[in-house]
């Protein structure tokens, strides 16, 4: 406003002295070089400044009049390639869901073109790039756009999964890291972290994840079981890498950051007893397990280690063990189908008999069971053809053997007889395979 105001009183000025210009030419002159001076009486140098004002504002008003219709002329033409890139954007879409991969990363380029920060055409790209198995030209995209949007999730996200699918583990870490120092309660990425770590063997990196995910997890939520489970499993490798090693102490120390998580780990107690000196020590550890939690592997080991310990009265100690462990365990059918067995294995068909009698009464049912009594006929009472129908029904076998024809050509199999082979297209080179036969 004060500009205006300027411009009028100046214009009103300079019309003013051309009319007393007009009027009377000599007088003016001589009133205005009077006015110049300071002690005048009408000093000269205000009319000037109002003058000048007025003029500058006038010019000032044309310039920025100026300036806006080239910044409209401009805004413009932003629109229009805006409304380009927009229809260039829905093209690619549209294409990239129809299949068309070449015509989509045309038009999605083209967007990017038009507006390089297009947020919306760099993730598509960058997904249709991942999508066609093209990880390394995903990455170029991803990377080009965190130069000027260094902040955004999305480009970080994708860009994980463009190095999972370049294979490149040391650049995938310090992603996943630089991620989780930006978002550590991201259970995705943690998760991400904790399998990259494993898949590389790093096992204390990942038993330190592992620790911080069970830190804010509520207590007795699944998520908290999967964390404790994820910490043991991780200090039992650890433990296993270190034994390996030859660091027992270490090994040992890791052994039990795995019981306090998790008393029923079967495969610790296996290595807890590896590591003992003494047979009867790792024997103990190994009983220990299977009171906690009831596994095969428990007595098969047990079985091993008193073998190796007293080979002539082993057989006596394993058969008190097996009873003592279907004594305190009877409903254990594993335990019982072990000792039947191990029964048969020492001529005790009696008691495997007994076992196997009560293992049918208790609802076990399967090929074991009847591997288990084919043994027992055979070896018991002698009557082959019992035997070899349980063993035929432990196979999944019908009752008669049904040769299997062969192509000579190319090997392929067949349950009939072809005068043509389907796959190589040779004639009359089926014949009975020696190699095969099945069960009808």
């Amino acid at each position: 406003m004060i500009y205006r105001i300027m411009l009028f009183g100046g214009l009103l000025v300079l019309l003013g002295a051309a009319y007393l210009v007009y009027l009377n030419p000599t007088e003016t002159s001589v009133a205005l070089t009077q006015g110049l001076k300071v002690d005048g009486t009408m000093p000269f140098f205000m009319l000037v400044a109002i003058a000048v004002g007025g003029f500058g504002s006038g010019v000032f008003f044309s310039l920025l009049a100026l300036r806006r219709q080239f910044g409209d002329f401009f805004q413009r033409l932003r629109d229009r390639k805006r409304k380009s890139a927009q229809q260039a954007l829905l093209e690619g879409v549209e294409a990239g869901f129809k299949g068309e991969t070449k015509k989509a990363v045309s038009s999605l380029n083209r967007v990017l073109k038009l507006d390089k920060k297009n947020m919306e055409a760099i993730l598509a790209l960058a997904r249709l790039q991942l999508r066609e198995r093209l990880p390394d030209k995903a990455l170029k995209t991803l990377d080009a756009a965190l130069e000027h949007s260094p902040e955004d999730p999305r480009l970080h996200w994708y860009r994980i999964q463009a190095l999972k699918g370049l294979d490149d583990p040391l650049r995938m870490t310090n992603q996943l890291l630089f991620m989780k120092a930006r978002y550590p309660r991201n259970r995705a990425l943690m998760s991400m972290l904790v399998e990259q770590f494993g898949s590389r063997g790093y096992w204390r990196e990942a038993l330190e994840v592992w620790q911080e995910i069970s830190k804010g997890e509520a207590k007795g939520s699944q998520e908290k079981k999967k964390a404790i489970s994820g910490i043991a499993n991780c200090a039992y490798e650890l433990a296993r890498r270190q034994w390996l090693a030859g660091n027992k102490d270490a090994a040992a120390a890791s052994l039990k950051l795995v019981f306090d998580h998790d008393k029923e780990h079967v495969a610790a107690y296996l290595l807890k007893a590896e590591m003992e000196v003494k047979k009867a020590d790792a024997l103990s550890v190994l009983k220990s397990g299977f009171r906690k939690k009831p596994s095969a592997i428990f007595l098969l080991e047990g079985e091993r280690l008193q073998i190796e310990d007293d080979p002539e009265e082993s057989s006596t100690k394993i058969l008190k063990f097996y009873r003592k462990v279907l004594s305190r365990n009877p409903e254990y059918r594993p335990a019982r189908w072990l000792y039947a067995r191990f029964c048969l294995e020492h001529q005790k068909f009696d008691e495997a008999e007994v076992a196997a009698k009560r293992l049918r009464e208790s609802g076990f049912r399967g090929p074991l069971l009847e591997v288990l009594a084919g043994e027992l006929a055979c070896r018991k009472e002698h009557r082959l053809e019992v035997a070899v129908d349980h063993f035929k029904r432990a196979l999944g076998c019908a009752e008669r053997l049904e040769p299997v024809f062969g192509c000579e050509v190319c090997g392929r199999l067949s349950p009939v007889w072809k005068y043509n082979c389907p796959h190589c297209g040779s004639y009359n080179s089926y014949d009975i395979s020696e190699r095969i036969c099945s069960f009808a």
